[in-house]
């Protein structure tokens, strides 16, 4: 069980780094030829079009305005599904290709390909979170659990309300016996995504470990 791992023994400074990014923001996934490490710039510095950022970050907010009042798990897929496309709008044809090719790659279940074209997106741009929830599954699948939290902490101080992110940080700090932590986290998370799957269930259990704990 990973919560045997001596890496869970105690909890590790990104995983800490990682809940601090959260703040007090009202708050794993997912070519023919091999793509190296640095691949080739594209014409106009590798800008495609995405919405003006301005319109991007007005639309994400009535998105998360949308998710947290959703009546329904269907309702909120629907909204999650939105926000997800959002975030794939990196601006870079170079990221999009790569994070495509990294699609194809976890498909064939190339795993050496995928940190390679991974580590390639978050050098790229390190702003971005999607390259970072993607390797945070990757360092998960891996056994690689002090470079997922870490992984995981760039996703959530690039963005916050990065629901995917927060829910896989909730997990692994419960999996490691963090139960006070991990309950911050899945609370931070129902503020989010209120229809989140089994979500009122693991409140309610860790509430009950933490009240046991503090008596």
């Amino acid at each position: 069980m990973i919560a045997t791992h001596p890496t869970f023994r105690k909890l590790r400074l990104a995983a800490l780094m990682a809940l601090l990014a959260l703040g007090s923001s009202p708050a794993f996934a997912r070519g023919p030829d091999t793509v190296g490490p640095n691949p080739p710039a594209d014409d106009n510095h590798g800008m495609v079009p995405v919405p003006e950022p301005v319109s991007r970050a007005k639309t994400l907010d009535n998105l998360f305005q949308r998710l947290a009042k959703a009546a329904t798990p269907a309702e909120a897929a629907s909204i999650k599904s939105q926000i997800r496309e959002l975030w794939l709008a990196s601006g870079s044809a170079t990221v999009d290709l790569l994070l495509s090719r990294d699609a194809e790659a976890a498909l064939a279940h190339d795993m050496a390909l995928r940190r390679r074209l991974l580590e390639a997106v978050t050098r790229l741009a390190p702003d971005d979170p999607e390259g970072w929830d993607r390797r945070a599954e990757l360092d998960y699948s891996e056994l690689r659990f002090d470079a997922a939290m870490t992984d995981l902490g760039h996703v959530l101080t690039a963005e916050p309300r990065h629901f995917d992110a927060l829910e896989s940080l909730a997990s692994l700090l419960k999996e490691i016996g963090r139960n006070e932590l991990a309950l911050k986290a899945f609370r931070q998370l129902e503020t989010l995504d209120p229809t989140s799957a089994n979500l009122k269930s693991e409140i309610e259990d860790l509430a009950r470990k933490v009240e046991g704990q503090k008596i």
